[in-house]
């Protein structure tokens, strides 16, 4: 067994001792541990550095019992359902952004930390891009969603999800365009009298 020493930041030692301590392992065994998991996932072509996010995506998900398909098998049954339905389909994806605001504000509580989570959420999706940024007026941003579906009617359920979140933050989309797989949307923050 090599032996060496690695030199850290002393907060980051502090905090990667407690939780050695919590977890009740030595801190050797606890460093083995970290360090294997973050080489396997390197030598696989791996970001470590989207582990954390990766986990906190995945935390938020148990919290509301998702289960996954193939983003073409949903595209299919959201275009059959939008055909049949098409206003009772956006309402149900618009309900469903409002149920979920309560959970996504426990990881997030600002727009803010909501962006952070997004990129996170982007890591698990068929997103090619999620973008927030500031508006050009006080209190305002522009969102930009690449990989929102294939088809438009999948798209249009994204954007009725979107908006709705974003209500549950306190914005109101003022401008959008959305497209087959784009959503660029624009909010302001809502201003209560």
């Amino acid at each position: 067994m090599t032996r060496t020493n690695i030199s850290v930041d002393q907060a980051v030692f502090d905090e990667f001792s407690f939780e050695a301590k919590r977890a009740n392992k030595t801190l050797f065994a606890f460093a083995n541990e970290a360090l294997s998991t973050v080489s396997r996932i390197s030598s696989e072509g791996g970001d470590p550095a989207e582990l954390y996010g990766l986990w906190r995506t995945i935390a938020v998900l148990k919290q509301v019992d998702v289960i996954t398909f193939p983003s073409d098998f949903v595209d299919e049954l959201i275009a059959k359902e939008y055909a049949d339905d098409k206003v009772g389909l956006l309402k149900m994806f618009t309900d469903l952004g409002s149920r979920l605001v309560g959970v996504l504000k426990i990881a997030a509580s600002d727009i803010d930390e909501l962006a952070l989570l997004g990129k996170d959420f982007a890591l698990l999706l068929p997103l090619k891009q999620f973008k927030v940024t500031k508006g050009k007026e006080p209190d305002s941003i522009q969102i930009s969603i690449v990989g929102a579906g294939r088809r438009i009617e999948s798209t249009e359920c994204s954007f009725a999800f979107l908006q709705s979140i974003l209500n549950g933050y306190g914005y109101i989309v003022t401008k959008h365009e959305v497209n087959t797989g784009t959503i660029m949307a624009w909010a302001s923050k809502r201003k209560f009298a």
